[in-house]
């Protein structure tokens, strides 16, 4: 069962996420601060970060995630997409970029592309 790690700090965006994901049989752990997705970063196969955070930025989380699990594939949801680069966010190790309302269905499909790679 291939592992998500969802870092998001709205409750509703994060549980439809996590719903989402366990339908199609993913096992996720959810996190609303960079703190705590930090705890919860082993054996993670796929990282799905929210931008704005409580205490930081997704880009901040990413560049940890890149340094400690270079091999975990990372996604940025955003609803600042003018503030947030595509150039930065890649330089963080972000493999997609997508701005909120996110499509569930494309989100999804990301993630399965993902991990099939990740046995």
């Amino acid at each position: 069962m291939k592992r998500v790690l969802i870092v998001e700090d709205s409750f509703i965006v994060s549980k439809l996420l996590a719903s989402l994901l366990k339908a199609k049989g993913f096992h996720v752990r959810e996190c609303g601060t960079i703190s705590e997705a930090l705890e919860n970063l082993k054996n993670v196969d796929i990282a799905i970060l929210d931008y704005q955070l409580p205490d930081g930025t997704g880009l901040e989380v990413a560049e940890k995630i890149r340094r400690h699990h270079p091999g975990v594939p990372m996604f940025l949801l955003t609803a600042r997409g003018s503030s947030v680069s595509r150039d930065a966010a890649s330089k963080a190790g972000i493999r997609e970029y997508m701005e909120k309302p996110i499509e569930p269905d494309l989100l999804i499909q990301a993630v399965e592309e993902y991990c099939s790679g990740a046995d």
